[in-house]
């Protein structure tokens, strides 16, 4: 009797295990009754942000934290270069995590497929990501990358793996955000170097190299010091090894000259012959080859432009008194006049003579007739814009005024 009292008592002594365990374990909360307050989860309704596992919670909904942008680009960057083309982020993912008083803590993972693919695996501490980081590249469950955090900063070594061979096409080392060690891009198909990134106290620092793929052709290389380029860059087409540009850097500015590779007018390809296209000192452009890289006028032209930009100040001053005294409103005529007197009293000082020196009388000296001359092109300009043709006819008649010593 007692066997069989035993027997019969059990399964319910085991039920109530298994409640009791239930009501005792974390709470479990899908997260279409859930709610987010001010960066919280809460139940739906309640008044204290939850703390258990929510289920079915969208990935955006963990991805967009701040905490994740310290990683969310570089995977990306690195697959661009050692397997470009590659879908790199799987869609419609949903996620499995825990949370203490309504914030992320403990672990994360998310899947596609209704969960037969993994997407991610990442683990909070109070909110903020910490340890490793798991990447899967989509509908594989093949990892894609690892990469190590410390409370919110890139720390230790993460890794990349190529999407067809598995290999590690990077690995990289931080610490503490920083750059701890020279980092490699290596193809995922061939396994040759694609590019090296020299790193010295926490800052690129050497000569970083690229590498076209599939082989050892030099494709890119330039001089970095303590992350600002210094020395030599030079770019040389992939696939034919010609050079591209060569240029030269000073503590980040461009100094001396540049050199690119002139183009067959049949083909439009490049071919083995340089030409400078362009010269820098100090960072600033001094001479171009092609207006639309930056050409740089002659040096009357840069006198007539800082001409002209004291012309506007002139103008603008004289009309500010002229607002103050009341007659702040000028038509084109008197914006034209008032524009000519002063592109004379800028050419005048420019002379050392006196702005209100008349022209007649002594013969105005070649210098002094041509800025007679463009101060009527000036108010000419102002008037009937920069389309309007200006004539010989209308220069020599502007020519004979100025010699005249008649005013605009």
């Amino acid at each position: 009797m007692k066997i069989i009292i035993n027997a019969l008592l059990a399964p319910c002594m085991a039920v109530a295990a298994a409640f009791l365990l239930a009501a005792c374990g974390p709470s479990t909360l899908e997260f279409r009754n859930a709610e987010i307050v001010q960066g919280k989860f809460y139940r739906q309704g309640a008044d204290k942000p939850f703390s258990g596992k929510i289920g079915n919670v969208p990935s955006h909904t963990i991805l967009i934290r701040k905490e994740f942008d310290v990683v969310s680009a570089l995977p990306t960057n690195v697959l661009d270069k050692a397997a470009p083309g590659i879908q790199h982020t799987a869609m419609g993912q949903v996620c499995e995590v825990r949370v203490d008083e309504g914030v992320l803590d403990g672990a994360t993972t998310c899947t596609t497929g209704a969960g037969k693919f993994q997407a991610y695996e990442m683990t909070f501490d109070q909110g903020v990501l910490t340890g490793e980081f798991n990447f899967y590249f989509p509908d594989t469950n093949k990892p894609k990358d690892v990469v190590r955090t410390d409370h919110g900063v890139l720390d230790g070594r993460s890794v990349v793996y190529g999407p067809e061979s598995g290999r590690e096409v990077l690995n990289v080392t931080f610490k503490q955000g920083k750059l701890a060690k020279t980092e490699e891009i290596f193809d995922d198909q061939s396994g040759k170097l694609v590019r090296r990134t020299p790193v010295e106290d926490g800052a690129i620092t050497g000569e970083i190299v690229e590498y076209a793929k599939h082989g050892s052709q030099l494709a890119y290389r330039a001089h970095v010091q303590m992350g600002v380029k210094h020395g030599l860059e030079e770019q040389y087409v992939h696939e034919s090894g010609i050079l591209e540009y060569r240029q030269n850097w000073v503590m980040g500015q461009l100094d001396g000259d540049v050199l690119r590779s002139k183009r067959d007018p049949k083909t439009e390809r490049l071919v083995n012959e340089q030409y400078v296209a362009q010269r820098y000192a100090n960072g600033k452009v001094v001479y171009a080859a092609d207006p639309s890289d930056g050409y740089i006028p002659d040096p009357e032209r840069i006198a007539e432009d800082a001409r002209q930009e004291k012309v506007r100040a002139c103008v603008k001053e004289r009309r500010d008194k002229l607002a103050e005294e009341g007659r702040g409103f000028l038509d084109d005529s008197a914006i034209g006049q008032l524009t000519a007197e002063c592109y004379h009293a800028v050419v005048a000082a420019s002379l050392n003579t006196s702005a209100t020196a008349p022209l007649s009388g002594t013969p105005p000296t070649p210098a002094k007739l041509q800025g007679c001359v463009d101060a009527r092109v000036v108010a000419f300009r102002i008037q009937r814009g920069n389309d309007e043709v200006i004539t010989a006819d209308q220069l020599s008649e502007w020519e004979a005024e100025c010699r005249e010593g008649k005013k605009p």
